[in-house]
């Protein structure tokens, strides 16, 4: 076949191919019958000039095929002759591998030469529309007296190739694009539907497996809003499938080597080969015994997300070439949707400590406040208490708003869990605001809790007393105290059931009921301007006025009586008495304290008194 006759033959060969290695396999074949070569090889140069992709074929027996996998070199790695690329008007060049220094990375071309005894090696630029995209090599085991026509033979090869080239990679880039796009769809679809699972990190695994081959997956989850940091360790078994592994401490790699795996502040996928791996080890370690098997190459990267945690993601394999660029390139293109999947599991990991922490603050407070108070054992005799208890059971079964008024330390606070503990809502919290014992700035956040930075000194979320007493009742003490910018946020918050924290950017569902108390008359408060008329009226619904101790002197012996039992059981005389004389004069006196000063003049009476009878 004379060289027209080739041109013509590898033009045809070549018109419809979209297949590097075919392309290339193709391109020996032909050029073989004119050229005794044993090798060939590509140099691709990629749009920037800065890497430059390698293939080589040669014969093993009588076919030819690829021996050596696409490899990836720096250009200025091949800065130094004889591989030192002219990019201006570049010739056919003849080269002794004697003389070559290959880098490290061609270390296996390096022995393909040595080989198939390669002495002499052509060097056919590939130019396209007077650009350089790449070199045709052609390796012989004999020296070629190649004349001018041999030559300008060899150029149009090189050009006719160039523009096959770029046509099969133009090609092999769209197949690549599809590829990793249809790759996120499908790993973000079956990502989702186990988000919430407890082995979403086995389904990942999973997941990446197939597409990424790989013996080992670990990942950690670290951030200080966890109770503990998440991590999940996995390794392949010989069938295939992954058996969940306990990694020891000392090759868990802590923070602060993570930090040199980070470009910029930006996630970067490294690869470590077993040194650079154990760089960051305990090199005590029993590992490779722990595992069963012998990591020799791995893949790193670290996500941090918006929410402040760290995801660490690393891969390894017993195979020391493995995750080639193609691998490594897929799992770059879905690291967002890797980032997002994990911060949506971090945000539903910690909402559920979250809520175990809610719920065990919230039984806290049912442990302390739920006792055996029933209207029915309720300390009181006189006929105005009996008629505020009446009005109790009255209104406890239902769901209404209740305002209870009466004087400091009438039992406004007691009247309220009893309304509390024989209502439905039993079984939820009681949360007790007192709203004169916070300052002015604060009790927003005490009602509505707050995000994380939404004010100077929110150094992390809370929870307000709205969200605690969710599912129960809240009881706001001394309400007639509440600034009057607050008292339009709460009416809104009666109104609409949803409060939103301090800083926060969405509305949370509460289902609340309200008792509020006052030791004003708020009627007169909204008449003179310092309480919102509409808020009144929505607290006021079923309201209860407890009256004041000198106005029932009725319930002050029963009450004398019931405190004697309590102090005297608990500080060891229980057979205190007091004399008829004594309970007159306690009947006689005004009590400006009500119930509550009774309570502490008891106490001290039983803490001083010597006799069977109180002092």
């Amino acid at each position: 076949m004379n060289p027209t006759e080739t041109l013509l033959s590898i033009n045809e060969a070549i018109a419809n191919t979209s297949d590097s290695e075919q392309l290339f396999l193709s391109l020996y074949h032909h050029l073989n019958q004119l050229y005794p070569f044993e090798l060939s090889g590509i140099f691709l140069f990629d749009t920037s000039r800065e890497k430059c992709s390698i293939y080589w074929i040669g014969k093993q027996g009588a076919k030819p095929n690829l021996q050596c996998r696409v490899i990836k070199v720096g250009i200025q790695d091949l800065q130094d002759e004889p591989f030192r690329f002219q990019f201006n008007n570049p010739n056919i060049r003849i080269i002794k591998p004697q003389t070559l220094n290959f880098p490290i990375e061609m270390r296996n071309i390096k022995i393909l030469f040595e080989q198939h005894a390669i002495t002499e090696t052509i060097h056919i630029p590939m130019m396209h529309r007077g650009i350089l995209i790449g070199y045709i090599v052609l390796g012989f085991q004999s020296s070629q007296n190649m004349t001018a026509n041999d030559a300008h033979f060899l150029i149009q090869i090189g050009n006719l190739i160039a523009a096959a080239v770029l046509n099969t990679r133009h090609f092999e880039e769209m197949e690549r694009r599809n590829k990793i796009t249809q790759f996120q769809v499908e790993f973000t679809n079956n990502m989702l539907r186990v988000i919430n699972d407890p082995d979403i990190f086995l389904h990942l695994a999973k997941e990446l497996n197939n597409r990424l081959n790989f013996d080992f997956f670990n990942i950690m989850v670290l951030s200080e809003h966890l109770e503990a940091n998440i991590e999940a360790t996995f390794v392949k078994t010989s069938n295939g499938s992954f058996r969940f592994v306990d990694l020891p401490d000392g090759f868990k790699i802590q923070p602060l080597h993570s930090q040199k795996l980070f470009i910029d502040g930006n996630p970067h996928i490294t690869r470590l080969n077993r040194k650079e791996l154990l760089e960051f080890v305990d090199s005590n370690t029993t590992l490779d015994e722990k595992i069963d098997i012998k990591i020799l190459s791995m893949i790193y990267v670290v996500l941090k997300s918006e929410s402040s945690c760290k995801i660490i993601l690393d891969l390894g394999s017993t195979n020391e070439d493995a995750f080639t660029e193609e691998e490594t390139d897929l799992l770059e293109h879905i690291l967002p949707q890797l980032k997002l999947l994990l911060e949506n599991y971090f945000l539903f990991e910690q909402s559920r400590q979250l809520k175990m922490h809610l719920e065990n603050e919230r039984n806290s407070l049912l442990k302390d406040w739920r006792h055996e108070l029933n209207v029915d054992g309720f300390v009181a005799e006189s006929r105005q208490m009996m008629q505020v208890l009446f009005r109790v059971k009255q209104v406890a079964p239902t769901d209404t708003t209740v305002l209870i008024e009466g004087e400091t330390g009438v039992g406004k606070e007691l009247i309220a869990k009893a309304i509390h503990f024989n209502s439905p809502r039993s079984s939820g919290p009681v949360v007790m605001v007192n709203c004169t014992t916070l300052p002015p700035n604060l009790i927003e956040s005490e009602l509505f809790g707050h995000e994380k930075g939404s004010f100077t000194g929110a150094t992390e979320r809370r929870i307000g007393k709205f969200e605690l007493a969710n599912g129960g009742t809240l009881f706001l003490d001394e309400i007639g105290e509440l600034p009057i910018d607050l008292q339009s946020k709460l009416l809104r918050v009666i109104q609409e059931k949803e409060i939103e924290r301090i800083g926060g950017k969405q509305t949370i569902p509460v289902n609340v009921r309200i008792v509020a108390a006052t030791n004003r008359n708020l009627e007169e408060e909204t008449k003179a301007g310092r309480f919102r008329n509409d808020l009144y009226f929505r607290l006021n619904v079923f309201p209860l006025v407890i009256p004041p101790l000198r106005e029932r002197p009725d319930d002050i012996p029963v009450l004398v009586r019931h405190f004697i039992e309590i102090y005297g059981r608990q500080l060891g005389k229980p057979n205190l008495r007091i004399s008829e004389m004594d309970l007159q004069k306690l009947m006689s006196y005004q009590w400006p304290g009500n119930v509550r000063e009774l309570e502490h003049t008891i106490q001290r009476a039983v803490i001083i008194s010597t006799t069977n009878f109180l002092d």
